[in-house]
This record gives C-alpha cells, structure tokens and sequence, in this order.
C-alpha cells in the first residue's frame, strides 16, 4: 500500500473511530437506568442531602442542602456527585473546569474505569494483613485516593495544586474521611525546601520544579520517608507526577526497602525517564516485582461497574490476563511499545509482588479470563472493517501471521498497530491502542473462528 493511499485510509478510519466513541458515549448517557436520570429540577427543588443522591447522580451549588453549601463553603464553583464506584462516596468537582478529569468526573461520575476495577480488587484482595495504608503521588482530582478511603484505607495524598487540593478538601468533609486521609501540598524529591509550580500547564512533563518565576506557585517539597507515618504498611503506592517518579521512590528508599510497599501503580510511556522510574524502583525493593501493563484507551461506563458479568469487565479481565509479564525488566518491556513513541502515548503499569500476583492468579475473573485466552489463542482471526468493533481479547492475542508480507499488509490497514514481531514461525501485530489516540473506541472488527 503506498503512503498516500495509507495515509487517506488512516484519516477515514480514525473518523469513523471518533464517530463511533462518540456514539457510545452518547448512548451510555442516554440509556442509564432510571434512577440515575432524576432530573436536576427535582433536585433543586428538594434540597438534595447526601442520602438523596443515588450512583450516578450529581447535583450543583444551588440544588444543594444548607447542610451541604456549610461544608462546600466558599466552592460556589461546585458539582457533588455521587460515584459509580463501589464503595461508592461524594466528590466535589469543579462545574466549569474544562480540564478532561474534571469534565470526565462531572459527566461520567468514574474515572479510569480499567484502572479503578483493578484498584478495587487490590484494596478488596490484593492486600492482606497490616498493610492499610495508600500513598497518592499526583493526586490530581483525588479520585484513586477517595477510592482507597472508601475501601477503609488511610491515605496520604500529595499534589502540588491548589485548585484540586481545596475541592478534595471538601470532599473529604462531605464523607467524613478527616483523620483518615492526609492532603499535603507539594511534590516529592529526594531533598526538602521550596518547588514551584504554573498551575495553568499542570499537564506538562515535570510541571512541579525547583524554578520559580512569574505564575508560578509555591508549593513544599516533601520526602516520603518523612512524610508517611512510621512502621506504616503501604498496599498501594500510586505515582503520577509527570516525570518525577524516580525521584520520589528515591526520597522513601527507607520506605521500599523495608518491603512495605505491596503494589505500585504508575504511567508507564516508555521513555527514558520512565524506565529510569522502574530501574529506581526495582534496585530500592528487596523482593522483585511482577507486572501488568493495561493499555491506554480501554473504556467501561459506570454503571458497567455493577454488571461483574458484564461484556465491559469481562474485556478488561482479558487485558489483565494479557497484560501479565513476570519478567518485568525495562529492556522487555520495550517490546510492547511502539518503535516510535509518540507524545500521549502509554500503559498504566502496575508492579506487585509473587505473593500478589498469586492471589490474583486465583480470583474467579482472573481465572475465567486466562480460560477465555486460551481459546483464543486457538482460533483464526480476519480483519474487517466496521463502525462500531471494539478492540477485544482476540484483537490481542489472534493476529498471528504466516509470512512478514501478510503480517504487514493487515498492519498497514490497522491504525492500532505499530509494528510487526516475529512470533515462532509467523508474525504478530502488536501496538494495543492507536497513539495519540486513546479516547478512540473503535477501529477494525475481527472475525473470528475456531482452528
């Protein structure tokens, strides 16, 4: 295929792509279950008290009670909603941030849905013991930290942000979370003192740094051994600070160490500071570490996440299971990204100990998944075009091909995939989601048949 014809049917299918996202999101909104359309109008005019607000429903500043416009207090500027997520809270959330978090929260009451179904199977089972504590590196909306106070945790949560630092303020006083969880702002380093941070390009690489300058915010550098509570049991230790995850595992060395920390959560794009940040981690930790690597782009709505036999979860388990790498070294892992890393591009990596891992080996979804991919991997698989294909366990696993023309000509008509591998005596495609393209849902659909 030459590069003006690949290049047209690129466009053609990333458009078809965003229409059909488009029209599954419209869809999930439209068809939500009946308690969760109550209307705004009734809540303004009943007052909403927290025990009114069902999963799935929000109210604004006007329609709240004066129970809860006392707690909110000067947030005028406010959504409260109720998650979909089980143990489901309150969050406050800005009503006219255009930021994606915020937007996401306010329309989708969930965040991450990938990330918070694993992330609820390791506050549920995952952790045993003593080990109750949760470290929120880049808080950002709070989301995962309100997760794990949910689950019963406590947290410490550390952002550099003012603006998400005061709506997570209120909304660990809408559920009653003081004395469980600790907001401190400020970034982690190796040493103490004074960090800055221009909070209208939060998104940037390293946006917390040791320059000041004019826009620019101050806010505490903070090491984590100093900052997390002696003798603590870490079960989860999430790091998305937008570069500085080496230096923060270096500043709790006393912390890994001691093997007190059961899982790591953490972006992985597979740049050179990313992989510094895994190299930090695994020559501070007595104990190796396993992994699985999910891809950007995989989507469930909230209500999918009280469906547990639902197509949604049942897709993510197969990524789980797909996604599992025992030999969890930087230089393997390179062989699941692309030869070209684009800007955007990533995998949520989660790092968890042999004892884990096994646990999780044992979970019922786990165990149906990994039977799910084994019969996959018996089957023959065609591409075809369509609307509305989703990206499933076979769209992973069944792409093997007999000859290297054969396996590059289904590559090129794929936008998803990034390069072809050698794989035995055939090739497979590999890319997981399109880069730069993670909110896009659909691309190819494969037929599949048994072999």
């Amino acid at each position: 295929m030459d590069t003006r014809r690949a290049g047209l049917l690129l466009l053609i299918l990333f458009g078809i792509a965003g229409l059909a996202w488009n029209a599954r999101v419209s869809r999930a909104v439209e068809t939500a279950p009946a308690p969760v359309q109550g209307s705004l109008t009734e809540l303004q005019e009943s007052k909403t008290t927290p025990a009114q607000l069902r999963q799935g429903q929000s109210a604004g500043y006007n329609a709240l009670s004066d129970e809860m416009k006392q707690i909110v207090g000067e947030l005028t500027d406010v959504v409260v909603l109720r998650t979909w997520a089980t143990p489901s809270w309150l969050h406050a959330v800005s009503a006219t941030a255009k930021d994606h978090a915020s937007k996401e929260l306010r329309t989708q009451k969930l965040r991450e849905c990938p990330l918070t179904l694993l992330a609820q199977w390791v506050f549920d089972e995952g952790c045993v013991g003593d080990f109750t504590f949760a470290i929120d590196i880049g808080m950002n909306m709070g989301w995962f930290t309100a997760l794990a106070a949910a689950s019963g945790l406590r947290v410490l949560a550390v952002e550099p942000r003012q603006s998400p630092l005061r709506y997570m303020e209120k909304t660990v006083a809408l559920n009653g979370w003081q004395g469980r969880v600790e907001l401190r702002h400020g970034g982690l380093a190796e040493a103490t003192g004074q960090l800055y941070v221009d909070e209208s390009r939060w998104w940037e690489t390293r946006s917390a740094s040791r320059e000041g300058g004019e826009g620019r915010s101050a806010a505490q550098a903070l090491r984590l051994d100093d900052a997390v509570p002696p003798d603590s049991k870490v079960c989860l230790l999430k790091a998305d600070c937008r570069g500085c995850e080496a230096e923060a595992f270096r500043s709790g060395k006393e912390l890994l160490a001691a093997g007190a920390v059961q899982v790591v959560q953490m972006e992985y794009n597979h740049s050179p500071v990313a992989q510094a940040a895994l190299e930090t981690l695994q020559q501070l930790s007595p104990r190796p570490w396993q992994c699985i690597l999910l891809p950007a782009g995989l989507r469930c709505a909230g209500a999918d996440l009280l469906d547990a036999e639902g197509e949604a979860l049942r897709e993510i388990w197969d990524f789980i299971v797909a996604g599992v790498y025992v030999d969890c070294r930087a230089e393997k892992l390179v062989q699941t990204a692309p030869e070209q890393v684009v800007r955007g591009y990533h995998t949520d990596l989660w790092l968890v100990h042999d004892d884990t891992m096994d646990r999780l080996r044992a979970e019922p979804r786990f165990v149906a998944a990994s039977q799910r991919v084994a019969e996959a991997a018996s089957q023959q698989c065609e591409y075809s075009a369509s609307e509305t294909a989703e990206q499933g366990v076979c769209d992973l696993l069944c792409h093997e091909f007999t000859t290297l023309e054969e396996a590059q000509r289904a590559c090129d008509v794929r936008p998803s995939c990034t390069k072809v591998l050698p794989r035995g005596d055939g090739f497979e495609l590999r890319g997981g989601s399109a880069p730069g393209s993670a909110q896009v849902f659909a691309y190819l659909k494969l037929a599949c048949k048994m072999t």
